[in-house]
């Protein structure tokens, strides 16, 4: 449904071809969710619960090298899968039924990835995830209250206190967040407010790959080449303005195996607090 060239190809002035591909946006063979033309899905009650049908867009963004990840290319490469991502998007938000888009990527077997070949994935959905919801419900509350984007004032504070931040540049900062989910955990800000991912800037996309390029390096060599996920949060489709949500990119390296005390309380346990990341993943960069 959408390819670019190498940026080495776009630059020689030849005609672009298919085969001469470098990214590729296909429809997933094994769908999570299925659209169905113009039939959005309808709530059906289940006891005390209520059903909806899996109605959406499920889609594969690969790049072409085989053992080449996110970790390994060069910032004008990343920057087209980064602009991949913003299209589909784009031309997704026109589509009925749907509430909320998460692009995704898994770096191992551990992580989910069922190909080996490096792959980002897309899911556009009919509802607001509980998770997203919740963190949507947070950031409304501390907007209402105090006026302010809540992501705002932790990228202050972090700035202020240096001790999580991992890496700054001219537009992006990231950090390991205050009390961590994973050892290791990495967040990814713009340092502006933006509300939504897919509405950066044609010319912030290289600056949003060079960090995060640098992020995964730092992680693959103080991890060993550690298997990892990473997602965008955005604000959801129909949520004009936004202005409590800040867009960013979390990446959750695979250090440990969530056992019977996490998935029975909700509570993660962590081993490296994220100053000591923080500190490690600085020397690694």
């Amino acid at each position: 449904v959408l390819w670019f060239v190498h940026p080495s190809k776009r630059k020689s002035g030849k005609q672009l071809q298919l085969k001469d591909w470098f990214v590729q946006v296909i429809r997933n063979k094994y769908p999570a969710l299925e659209h169905e033309g113009a039939s959005c899905p309808v709530e059906v009650k289940d006891g005390t619960g209520k059903m909806l049908g899996g109605v959406g867009f499920h889609e594969v963004i690969i790049t072409r090298p085989h053992d080449k990840s996110i970790a390994d290319m060069k910032v004008p490469e990343v920057e087209l899968v980064l602009r991949a991502y913003q299209e589909r998007i784009h031309d997704l938000i026109a589509e009925e039924c749907l509430e909320y888009m998460l692009v995704f990527h898994n770096h191992g077997a551990s992580a989910g990835a069922s190909m080996a070949h490096p792959h980002s994935q897309l899911v556009a959905l009919p509802v607001i995830p509980s998770d997203v919801y919740r963190s949507l419900a947070g950031s409304q509350r501390f907007y209402n209250k105090h006026n302010k984007c809540a992501h705002c004032e932790v990228i202050h504070l972090e700035k202020k206190k240096q001790v999580r931040v991992i890496a700054e540049y001219k537009k992006f900062i990231a950090y390991a967040p205050y009390a961590s989910h994973f050892n290791y955990e990495v967040r990814i800000y713009p340092k502006h407010h933006s509300a939504r991912f897919e509405t950066i800037a044609t010319d912030d996309r290289p600056l949003l790959a060079e960090i995060l390029i640098s992020v995964l390096r730092s992680l693959k060599r103080a991890l060993k080449n550690s298997d990892y996920n990473y997602f965008i949060h955005t604000a959801p489709i129909h949520e004009k303005k936004a202005e409590h949500y800040h867009w960013h990119l979390e990446i959750l390296p695979k250090t440990a195996t969530l056992a019977g005390l996490e998935l029975g309380t909700g509570m993660e346990v962590i081993s490296v607090s994220p100053e000591a990341a923080a500190e490690l993943l600085r020397s690694k960069l």
